[in-house]
């Protein structure tokens, strides 16, 4: 049996799709086999070589996803796409006018005659509601028939007249449909794929994922209507998919994630403003360069690639990596962005980025920087800080993971970053400033706009007594030093008394005056490795409050003309107490609770009760 004309042909055996990559004999075995590649590439069992030697070449890179199969192994039968429709959309009204019919056959026409009534004929009970679910095909706008077995116009080869047929009666039952997804299904050639779209006139939206095309060579179609096109895990080749797109005369918005892309050798149509490339095997920006002369280009997302660096080699710089100022939305989540030097240079290369999303990349699993410039353990960064730290970074950002982001953002952010600037330069001698700032290109800027940091070198300290440049960063910031008291281990049965059962943490941190309380609690719950809810803050005041009614009855008294007594002092300092103000949860800026002037403050952590820690969950 001659089973060659078959390969390239799409089949379904047991609801698993693959497509015939071989058809002959394999050394060691008796009969005809059929090589095929699995949709599914964990399906098979090798990759088209058997003993040693290659009888077919799949186009998937998994190891696994050919088998052999024999021709006479029963494959499931395949759909048109009128049938496929039905059986979607129609199948239980077919299937009832299909009972009736052979039920009017079987007892006569005569008992099935349509009934009159006053001369006016009435249609028998059931057949109405047939009749109208069927006419809601011609209504239909979106068709989803993925997953449906679909070889083509029709089932199997047919002539040329009833090909035609097919195509009219596509155009007469559905004309309305706008979007198509036909993924999944037993497609390969494009001249199907072409007669459906011509069928249907208004159709804008193609989704052809996960079919195994052939080649759109030779064929001279266009596809006119076409706006969006999707070709997710098609294994098409880029070459394949950008000689595509010149068949699409008005595509905008191209989807061809999962294809196993690394590099674009060439360019797109100049129509796309939307390409998705996901999921593929893009290493570096510049593999993309075929892409910078589309001008029209505006979102561009590469999620899940594994993109690491922006030039693959040592850039040109008489050729610099730089596309269109109309690409304002670009999506490098989940890749392995690993440093922040990458994340300078992407103003550069998208000069028009507004929004931006690069979550999930190994860069925010790293700490904010070194011990020796935070004076902290090093931790990875919170997501607060991933976020600050990188906004800060491009100016032209307006939206960032989703987020939009406000001027208070913004000027949190790079204030923060602004100061992990100063505490780097503070950390090392003035000479390493040459090769700190350049890792910092909006230094300047941020400057201009915050004034500078103060640098305190080891060698070179300022005193507490220098007056503050109210434009400069440290007019700011505050200083906050969070103490906590922790109990200490009782070792064995030793007596501790209460004071030396417990230990104080000093942990000292500079916060924008515009953080409210949730953003300083979060910093702490950082610091001291603490639940949220289950501690208080409290700002111990340099302030003095009298505690027994006859302090306050004679601070209410006071006679400003007894000049032998300095009213700045108390009279009995044993009756006052510092005032103390619990930091309450709030969105309002604690620069409003702390006063212009006042540079630093002690704040005291205390750990809540059981019962107020159940209370505030309430």
């Amino acid at each position: 049996m001659d089973s060659t004309g078959c390969v390239n042909q799409r089949r379904s055996y047991n609801g698993e799709l693959c497509t015939i990559r071989y058809a002959g004999k394999v050394a060691g075995t008796t009969g005809e086999w059929l090589g095929v590649e699995w949709d599914d590439p964990t399906r098979g069992k090798h990759s088209g070589e058997h003993q040693g030697v290659r009888y077919f070449t799949c186009k998937s890179k998994n190891p696994t996803a050919g088998s052999f199969v024999r021709p006479s192994r029963a494959a499931d039968k395949p759909r048109s796409f009128l049938e496929a429709l039905r059986e979607k959309y129609a199948s239980e009204f077919e299937e009832e006018a299909a009972r009736r019919k052979l039920g009017d056959a079987a007892s006569g026409d005569s008992l099935h005659k349509p009934i009159a009534i006053s001369g006016k004929i009435v249609e028998e009970v059931g057949f109405d509601k047939i009749r109208k679910q069927l006419a809601e095909l011609q209504e239909l706008k979106i068709v989803l028939l993925d997953g449906l077995r679909v070889a083509g116009v029709l089932a199997h080869e047919g002539s040329a007249e009833q090909f035609q047929s097919a195509c009219k009666e596509i155009e007469q039952t559905c004309p309305k449909i706008v979007e198509l997804d036909l993924s999944r299904n037993l497609l390969n050639r494009w001249r199907d794929v072409a007669s459906i779209c011509d069928s249907l006139k208004r159709l804008k939206t193609l989704k052809l994922n996960g079919n195994r095309m052939d080649p759109p060579v030779g064929e001279g179609l266009r596809f006119e209507r076409i706006t969006e096109l999707q070709l997710d895990d098609t294994l098409l080749s880029w070459d394949e998919i950008s000689a595509l797109t010149y068949q699409f005369s008005s595509l905008t918005t191209l989807i061809a994630s999962a294809n196993q892309i690394s590099y674009i050798s060439s360019p797109l149509s100049s129509t796309i403003t939307t390409l998705t490339l996901e999921d593929n095997e893009i290493s570096s920006l510049s593999s993309l360069r075929q892409l910078v002369s589309l001008d029209s280009l505006s979102c561009l997302s590469l999620r899940g690639n594994r993109i690491n660096k922006i030039y693959e080699s040592s850039p040109d710089e008489a050729s610099p990596l730089r596309f269109s100022k109309n690409l304002q939305s670009v999506d490098l989540s989940r890749n392995r962005i690993d440093n922040w030097l990458f994340v300078n240079q992407l103003s550069l290369v998208f000069p028009g980025l507004q929004t931006l999303r690069i979550s999930g990349n190994p860069l925010h699993d790293q700490s904010v920087g070194p011990s020796i410039v935070t004076g902290l353990p090093e931790k990875t960064m919170t997501i607060d800080e991933a976020y600050m730290l990188t906004l800060s970074r491009i100016a032209s950002l307006k939206m960032l993971n989703y987020g939009t982001i406000t001027e208070k953002d913004r000027s949190n952010a790079e204030l923060y970053y602004l100061s992990l600037i100063g505490k780097e330069l503070s950390a090392f001698p003035e000479s390493a400033a040459r090769e700190i700032l350049p890792k910092h290109p909006r230094y300047s800027e941020l400057c201009e706009i915050y004034g500078e940091p103060v640098i305190r070198r080891a060698t070179a300290l300022t005193g507490s007594g220098v007056a503050v440049n109210p434009r400069s960063v440290a007019a700011r910031l505050l200083r906050i030093a969070f103490c906590l008291r922790r109990e200490l281990p009782n070792p064995g049965n030793s007596v501790m008394n209460q004071d030396n059962a417990l230990k104080e943490e000093v942990k000292v941190k500079e916060i924008p005056r515009s953080f409210d309380t949730y953003q300083v609690k979060a910093i702490v719950s950082r610091l001291f490795d603490l639940a949220p809810y289950e501690f208080r803050l409290i700002w111990e005041t340099d302030e003095l409050d009298p505690v027994s009614k006859q302090n306050i009855d004679d601070e209410d008294g006071w006679d400003s003309e007894d000049e032998s007594i300095n009213p700045s002092e108390p009279r009995n300092s044993s009756a006052f107490v510092k005032r103390e103000v619990e930091l309450v949860d709030g969105t309002r800026d604690i620069g409003f609770l702390f006063q212009s002037d006042l540079t630093e403050a002690r704040i005291r952590v205390e750990v809540a009760t059981q019962s107020y820690v159940e209370h505030r969950n309430m």
